[in-house]
C-alpha cells in the first residue's frame, strides 16, 4: 500500500501527478483490466517543451491504457538516475504498479556521470522493481542525439560512440532484470524529417514530439504483451 503521508506530500509538492484514472483509451484496450501505471522520469515526463503533464508522452500513453487505469507520474525536471533512486523509486514501489516506464539517461549523459556509476544505479533500480513489485517494466534508451538541434556543435562520431555506450548499458541491465527496452534510438529515425517534434529550446520534445514518443512506447508495450 502507498504510504498516505508520503503520497500526499508528493502531490502537494508537485513531484507526482495525482491522476485518479485515465481518460478513454484508444485502440482495443477497452476489454482489458485497469492498470496502475507508474512513470519514472525527468522533464519529459512532465511535458517540458509542451503545455504541461497532459501533453507529455507519459500523459498520452496513460490515455491509451484500459479504462479506469491510474497514472502515477513521478517525473521531476532535471532528475538524474541516482536522484530517482531516492525521489521516485520508493514511491513507485509503494504504488503497487502493474506497469512501470523509465526514461532516465540523457540528463546523466549530459552531466558526464560515469557510465559505471549509471549502470550500478540502473541495476539497483531495475533489481528493486523486479524483487519488490509485480510490475512489467519498459525502459527507453537514448535517441540519436545528432538529430537533436541542441547537440549540433558536437562531433557526431564521438557523440554516436557515447550514445551507443550508454545504450549498451541499458540493454544489458534490461536483459538482466527482465525489463523491455523501448528502442527509441532505432525507432525515432524520422526525427530529422520532422523538426516540429523538437520544442523551441532545441532539446525537449514539442507536443507533437511527445505524441510520437508515446507511439513508440505503446507499440513496444503492445508487441511484448505488456498492455
Amino acid at each position: 500500500m502507498l504510504r498516505p503521508l508520503l503520497w500526499t506530500s508528493l502531490c502537494l509538492l508537485g513531484l507526482a501527478a495525482c491522476v485518479p484514472q485515465s481518460t478513454a483509451p484508444t485502440g482495443d484496450a477497452g476489454h482489458k483490466k485497469p492498470l496502475v501505471y507508474v512513470a519514472i522520469g525527468a522533464s519529459d515526463a512532465v511535458g517540458v517543451g509542451a503545455g504541461g503533464p497532459d501533453e507529455s508522452w507519459v500523459g498520452d500513453l496513460a490515455r491509451r491504457l484500459p479504462p479506469g487505469s491510474r497514472l502515477v507520474n513521478l517525473g521531476i525536471s532535471g532528475e538524474q538516475l541516482h536522484g530517482a533512486l531516492v525521489d521516485e523509486l520508493p514511491v513507485a514501489v509503494d504504488a503497487d504498479p502493474d506497469l512501470v516506464t523509465i526514461w532516465l539517461a540523457v540528463n546523466d549523459l549530459n552531466a558526464r556521470v560515469a557510465p559505471e556509476s549509471y549502470e550500478q544505479d540502473l541495476d539497483t533500480m531495475l533489481g528493486t522493481l523486479q524483487r519488490q513489485t509485480h510490475a512489467r517494466v519498459a525502459i527507453g534508451n537514448i535517441p540519436d542525439l545528432s538529430l537533436v538541434p541542441a547537440y549540433g556543435g558536437i562531433d557526431p562520431t564521438a557523440l554516436a560512440q557515447e550514445v551507443n555506450r550508454w545504450n549498451a548499458i541499458i540493454a544489458r541491465q534490461a536483459a538482466l532484470h527482465g525489463a523491455t527496452v523501448v528502442d527509441i534510438h532505432a525507432s525515432w529515425t524520422d526525427l530529422a524529417a520532422h523538426p516540429e517534434y523538437v520544442g523551441i529550446d532545441g532539446f525537449h520534445p514539442s507536443a507533437e514530439g511527445y505524441q510520437r514518443l508515446a507511439d513508440l512506447f505503446y507499440v513496444t508495450l503492445q508487441a511484448n504483451g505488456l498492455v
